[in-house]
């Protein structure tokens, strides 16, 4: 059976995350012809001789009339050879994708991942033309699959069984890191941290938010230990808020640390290792696979109201809670309560670690989603 992805915007940091682990995994364990379909986007893909070797990876030359263009035109060429095509996300190409495949492979299959978030989810319904179009998309699809259980309540109130119910999962170098019953017999060794990954400064993060209501809480605990770390690029126009924030809260803000952007995995594996809490204050949030990092590293996680998989996550906030998105006070609080409060930390990072690893490994999730496919 030959499946394949068609993402352009493929990269290398894409093979470990579902872009390439649901082919990888259908290829590997499941005995499919997978490849994905991409421009050369990166100086090399190293995650193709390594982490997914055997993994086929389709370069394209990019004509200049963009990527629908490009995409429409492969399609055209290779339609009858793929029996199921996979697309990403609810917008234009996915639509022209769909349509062209269809017409030139009437019996081929496509599989649609949303990737959706609350906005999307609204901007599905909306009376427009492009509401129209994104719903005509998971119409002609065969199987759309969904990262959060949220999402798979709403569309399937009108989708119905077609949308399923496929999170993002964690690559894990060690096959050994799935065997949680290990994880439980091992040392934990967690600090008095909170951590945040990912590109720092964006609205979308609301970066600002977490570092006001960090500051809010030490005015309250002034004896606290615990300290804020943040891991990830700084977006350019954030860097005044943090030079405002270290005049502002000088004190406090020794307690604050930008790592910058770790690409070693080993090395940010030691950060998650460290932190006993993970926060993800998000104002807009699909998945957020940095959640599942966390989590499998035994952190208590905090989300917003926003990040729907901060519910799934945290096993419907046994070892995590939510607060309101861009609220500073509750997020504070919510430090106050966590950070202050005696609790067995280590049975905390033991029940997450266990969890996550059960449920958020890519070779589980890919078979869940194989035996739909066939």
């Amino acid at each position: 059976m030959k499946f394949v992805t068609l993402f352009l915007k493929t990269e290398n940091v894409h093979l470990l995350k579902d872009v390439g682990m649901i082919p990888y995994f259908l290829m590997k364990e499941h005995g499919m012809d997978c490849s994905i379909v991409t421009y050369n986007n990166d100086t090399g893909y190293g995650y193709a001789d390594n982490e997914v070797k055997g993994l086929k990876l389709e370069f394209i030359e990019p004509s200049g009339r963009g990527r629908e263009i490009d995409g429409m035109r492969y399609l055209m060429r290779n339609a009858r050879r793929i029996d199921i095509l996979n697309t990403y996300h609810l917008n234009l190409s996915s639509w022209l994708y769909g349509m062209v495949y269809k017409l030139f492979n009437p019996r081929g299959k496509i599989y649609l991942k949303l990737d959706m978030n609350l906005k999307g989810y609204k901007d599905c319904f909306r009376k427009n033309p492009v509401g129209i179009i994104k719903r005509a998309t998971i119409r002609r699809a065969d199987v759309v699959s969904v990262e959060t259980t949220v999402m798979l309540k709403k569309l399937r109130l009108f989708f119905g069984d077609k949308v399923i119910y496929i999170p993002n999962g964690c690559f894990m170098a060690d096959p050994g890191q799935q065997d949680d019953a290990k994880f439980k017999e091992s040392q934990v060794n967690k600090e008095d941290i909170i951590l945040t990954v990912g590109n720092l400064g964006t609205y979308e993060k609301a970066t600002g938010v977490l570092l006001e209501s960090f500051a809010g809480y030490l005015r309250k605990s002034p004896r606290s230990t615990w300290e804020l770390r943040l891991v990830g690029p700084v977006d350019e126009g954030f860097e005044d808020v943090i030079s405002r924030f270290k005049v502002k809260y000088p004190e406090m803000s020794k307690r604050v640390t930008f790592t910058g952007k770790i690409t070693d995995k080993s090395v940010l594996d030691e950060e998650y290792e460290r932190a006993r809490v993970f926060a993800l204050p998000s104002l807009s949030e699909s998945f957020g696979i940095v959640l599942v990092e966390a989590a499998m590293h035994g952190c208590y996680l905090i989300t917003s109201d926003m990040v729907p998989a901060g519910h799934d996550v945290s096993h419907g906030y046994e070892f995590g809670s939510a607060v309101k998105a861009g609220d500073i006070k509750e997020l504070t609080d919510a430090f106050i309560k966590i950070c202050d409060t005696p609790r067995d930390w280590d049975g905390i990072a033991r029940s997450a670690a266990g969890f996550t690893r059960r449920n958020f490994d890519w070779s589980r999730i890919v078979a869940r989603l194989s035996k739909r496919l066939e």
